[in-house]
Formats: structure tokens, C-alpha cells, sequence
């Protein structure tokens, strides 16, 4: 079913996939996910051979303690026969023992657990039948295997019960690790040796359990020598009839259903660890604030680098052959003007020390996101296109700032008196001209009818000089106002590299926008996948079958740790 818990529970892992694959975490913290689907008690038995028999699994019971407590000697006892090696054949336990009906289908044995250290023993009791008891190893013991097979073998037990004995019951050390190991156990405690101890030692062993989250931990008084005559009275019975008492309202079903519920919410609670990873929203805003000052400063410190390049760039493409406003010719070349060779750019538009500079700027960024609780590493992949294309954009900017600057020399004042003493100079010595021309005639006229004397050479003096600077002005004044094309590609050049810059940080910005973008979605998807697990969690609380009897509820009121 698609809303399953294992369907949600898929789901999240492929969540977790693409936040690797993203780098938003690490694969060493995504496999705190995949490894929460532990082995359970259930695991042990044949569900073919259960479901045949018509009954529900055995309840799972393990003795652990330290060395000397008795845990065997209660075993033993329990068996009516020595079945687990005690005393001086085994100061330290270092073998695990099974004690089971002969009749329950024990198929599966843990693969952590070395055969050569398993014995398995039956009876044919039907009264204890629905119980399955296993001696475990010393869990204080030197030897770090056995520590490490006890915590291996954990999550196959449903009921843990605790041994200590009257001498050792203050060395809190083991049960207090399985405490921190388990993982909704329930827990029973024996103070095994009972005729060496007092109530008052049971008072103070109890108000260790309250401090550590019991409530009211049942803890039973055991006298397990084999003189029955010389036994204490003791709790020995009732600790087979609290746990038949378990199995017949219904027990092994609840702490089942009450172990999965727990691991639902380990699931949920690693996957809010790893939405928490993923940050919030508002930090990549104030990180984009923080590229505005770091690219600020970047530019700060590349435009007087730039000054000597930029000039020498601008000579470069006027290119040989080419006249400037002097009138000075250039050595004749292939080259046209406003042209780029790609060696001649990336000489002098972007060497080691820009792209080093540029790159810095990239890195500082990736430092301040981790600064303010980002992980560099889906930055870092934002950013790599980006990295690869600063000298494209570059140069692309700078070819087409620098064209355009060809195409239109100067500013729009300059260009209009362009145009206008460009005409002037041709209209002024022929309207002059005319003038000179009509006097010349009007004065001959005038002289040969006798009203005035010919011109002389003043007049003609006069006439040149005015034909010369009707000329003259215009064609200078047009000269002057011819602009510069070395300083007109230096002025492309300038805007070209401004508006590169600024492509380059918008870029960076649009890259910013978008991983903002994705780990919005992603934080979305994994939100809903969490309620979707904790709604279905509380599903199946709410409908949980069969429901928790009075006496069930009081068992694990006193077996399982508040909270």
C-alpha cells in the first residue's frame, strides 16, 4: 500500500538518496536510516510453522548480568536440571543458552551468533510452552566478544530480566548500558543470592531503577541454592507468573506493536535530524547578502589591476593599419576592428591573476554558507557551471560592449557636431565662394558703367582668406570632434568588463535562487513524508489490536521506562 509505514519508510530513503546525491549530507548520516530496521524477536521462529500451530510466537526472555550473580543458577533451577554450565566450570559465562518447548519451531538463529557457542536445550512442559528463556553471556565480562554478542543478540529479546545479587547490586554499569541500548524492552529484576541479602538493599536497588525512568520496577528476591530445604522464601514463582500472565493478555503483541511504534519514531526522528541538515530558507537570503559585500570587495581590488590590460586591449583592436584622430597609419593586418582573438583575451582580459581573484570570491562565498550553517558541498555544485563559464562570460560581455562602442563612436552631442561640421565644411567655402563670386561680378558691372572703380588686390586677398576659413573652421572643428577609436574601445572595454562583472554576480545569484528553490522542495517533501509516518503511526496506535488489557497495563506500567 502506498501509505503503508514501509511504503512512507521507502519513500524517506529516497528522500535521503537525492539529498546525497545533492550533497546536503553525508552517506555516512544517511545510513543512520537504513540501519533502524533492526531484527526482532520474531525473527527467531518460523512464521509458517507458528501460523500452522495456531498460536502466537513465544515470548523471548533472556537472564543478563555480571559475573557471579547467578543468572545460570536461575536457569538451571527454572529447568530442573543443570542445563547451563555454572560455578567453577564457568566463572564467566561465554556461551549462550536456549531453554524452549520442544515443540517451538526454532528455525532461525541470529547470524551474529557463533554456532560453536549455542546450546540449545528442550522440554516438554506445556505450561511453559509460550515462553522461550536464553541464558546470555557475562556482560561485565574482560572479554570484549562477549559485551559485543550481548548487544548483537538485543533486539531478539522482548523481556530482559536483569540479575544482581545482594554483593553487586550498586554496580549499575550493565543494566544501565542496556537501558541505553534497548529499544522498548521490557525489564525484569532479580536480586539472585537472596538469603545473603536484606529489603533494605532492595529499597536502595529499586530507587537506582526510579532514577533511571522506572516507575515501579518490579524487582523479584531469588534464593537459587540447591539445598531446596534451605531456600528462603522467594519471588522465584511469581516471575514465571508475571511473564505467563504477559503472554496470555495479549503481551507479545503489544511490546511487538510497541517496539514498532518506537522504530517509526526513531525513523521520524532521524529524518527530522536530517531535515534540520538541510537548513532554512532565510539563511541562503542573508547569504546572498553576504555575496553583494564579497563581490564588492572582489571588485574593489580587480579594477585598478585591470587598468593596464584594459588599455593595452584597446590598442590591440584598433589593430595595425587603422588610422587615428592624429592621422598616424598603423601597420596594415588582417585583423578588424572590435575583434577579440582568443589569444590576445585571454592574455590580457583573464590571466592567473583574475581567475585566481574570481575564484576566490566563489570560495569565500562557500565558507560563509558553511559559516552560517549551510553545507558547502550542494553550494559547491550550484556554483561548478558557473565556475566554468566566468571567462565566457567575460569576454562575451566585453565583445559585445566593445562592438557597440565601434559601431557608435562618442556621445550623441559629439556625434551630431560630427555630422553637422562635416557638411559646413563643404557648404561654407562654396556659400562663400558665391559671395566672393556675386561681388566680383556686381563690381565689374558697377566699373564698366562707371559708378565705381575695379577691384584691386585687396579684394582678392580678403576673398581667399574668406574661402580658406569658411574651410577651414568647419574642417578643424569636424577634426577635433572625430573621436578617438583607441578611446572609444577603451570605453567598450570598461563597460564590456563592468557588464561581465555584473552578469557574473547575477549569475551566482540566479544559482543562489535556485538551490533555495530546490531545498525548498526538498524540505517540503521531506515534512510531508515525516507527518504522513506520524499520522500513520498514530493510526495505528489508536487502532491497535488486540487493545491493551487492565493487567497488561499495569505489567508495563512497572517493565518499561517512563516516557
Amino acid at each position: 500500500m502506498q501509505n503503508s509505514p514501509e511504503a512512507v519508510e521507502q519513500r524517506i530513503q529516497e528522500w535521503a538518496g537525492r539529498l546525497i546525491e545533492q550533497g546536503w549530507i553525508s552517506p555516512a548520516a544517511a545510513d543512520s536510516l537504513t540501519h533502524l530496521s533492526n531484527p526482532t524477536a520474531a525473527d527467531l521462529f518460523d512464521d509458517s510453522e507458528i501460523a500452522r500451530a495456531d498460536s502466537a510466537r513465544p515470548l523471548v526472555t533472556a537472564f543478563f548480568g555480571g559475573t557471579g550473580v547467578g543468572k545460570s543458577t536461575l536457569l538451571n533451577r527454572l529447568a530442573g536440571e543443570a542445563i547451563a554450565t555454572t560455578g567453577i566450570e564457568r566463572p564467566t559465562s561465554r556461551e549462550v543458552t536456549f531453554y524452549l518447548h520442544e515443540a517451538v519451531p526454532l528455525e532461525r538463529m541470529p547470524p551474529e551468533l557463533p554456532l560453536d557457542r549455542v546450546r540449545v536445550s528442550r522440554h516438554s512442559n506445556a505450561n511453559r510452552r509460550e515462553v522461550v528463556w536464553i541464558d546470555m553471556p557475562d556482560i561485565d565480562s574482560i572479554e570484549r566478544a562477549n559485551r559485543e554478542l550481548v548487544l548483537d543478540l538485543l533486539p531478539y529479546i522482548d523481556v530482559l530480566i536483569y540479575v544482581v545479587s545482594p554483593e553487586r547490586y550498586r554496580d549499575d554499569a550493565g543494566w544501565r548500558l542496556l537501558l541505553e541500548q534497548s529499544q522498548g524492552h521490557a525489564f525484569l529484576f532479580v536480586m539472585n543470592h537472596w538469603d545473603e541479602g536484606w529489603e533494605e538493599q532492595i529499597e536502595d536497588f529499586s530507587g537506582q531503577l526510579r532514577s533511571a525512568g522506572f516507575n515501579d520496577p518490579i524487582v523479584l528476591r531469588c534464593d537459587s541454592r540447591p539445598d531446596f530445604d534451605r531456600r528462603k522464601p522467594d519471588d522465584f514463582g511469581k516471575m514465571e507468573e508475571i511473564l505467563t500472565a504477559l503472554v496470555r493478555a495479549h503481551g507479545v503483541e503489544q511490546l511487538t506493536n510497541r517496539n514498532e511504534q518506537l522504530r517509526l519514531q526513531r525513523v521520524s526522528d532521524r529524518a527530522h535530524a536530517l531535515l534540520e541538515r538541510l537548513g532554512e530558507t532565510k539563511t541562503l537570503d542573508r547569504l546572498q547578502d553576504r555575496w553583494r559585500k564579497i563581490w564588492k570587495h572582489t571588485l574593489e581590488d580587480l579594477r585598478p589591476g585591470l587598468e593596464w590590460p584594459m588599455q593595452a586591449l584597446a590598442r590591440e583592436v584598433i589593430g595595425p593599419g587603422r588610422i587615428d584622430r592624429k592621422g598616424k597609419k598603423r601597420k596594415k593586418t588582417d585583423q578588424s576592428a572590435g575583434e577579440l582573438k582568443s589569444d590576445v583575451s585571454e592574455t590580457l582580459l583573464w590571466d592567473a591573476w583574475i581567475q585566481t581573484r574570481l575564484l576566490d570570491a566563489l570560495e569565500r562565498l562557500i565558507l560563509e554558507a558553511e559559516d552560517l550553517g549551510l553545507p558547502g558541498p550542494p553550494l559547491r555544485q550550484a556554483l561548478s557551471s558557473c565556475r566554468d563559464e566566468l571567462q565566457e562570460i567575460l569576454i562575451d560581455s566585453v565583445q559585445t560592449s566593445l562592438r557597440r562602442s565601434l559601431s557608435t563612436p562618442g556621445h550623441w552631442l559629439q556625434r551630431s557636431g560630427l555630422r553637422l561640421f562635416g557638411v559646413l565644411r563643404y557648404l561654407l567655402p562654396l556659400a562663400a565662394s558665391g559671395l566672393v563670386g556675386y561681388q566680383l561680378v556686381l563690381r565689374y558691372y558697377e566699373g564698366w558703367m562707371g559708378e565705381s572703380s575695379y577691384l584691386g588686390v585687396n579684394f582678392a586677398v580678403h576673398s581667399l582668406l574668406l574661402i580658406g576659413l569658411a574651410w577651414l573652421i568647419p574642417y578643424l572643428l569636424h577634426r577635433l570632434l572625430t573621436p578617438s577609436l583607441e578611446k572609444t574601445a577603451l570605453r567598450g572595454i570598461r563597460q564590456g568588463i563592468a557588464q561581465g562583472f555584473e552578469r557574473a554576480s547575477k549569475r551566482v545569484e540566479q544559482d543562489l535562487q535556485s538551490l533555495k528553490e530546490k531545498q525548498r522542495d526538498l524540505a517540503g517533501e521531506g515534512t510531508r513524508l515525516i507527518q504522513a509516518l506520524e499520522e500513520k503511526k498514530e493510526r495505528d496506535y489508536e487502532m491497535e489490536s488486540p487493545p491493551r488489557s487492565e493487567e497488561v497495563k499495569a505489567l508495563f506500567s512497572r517493565m518499561l521506562v517512563a516516557g
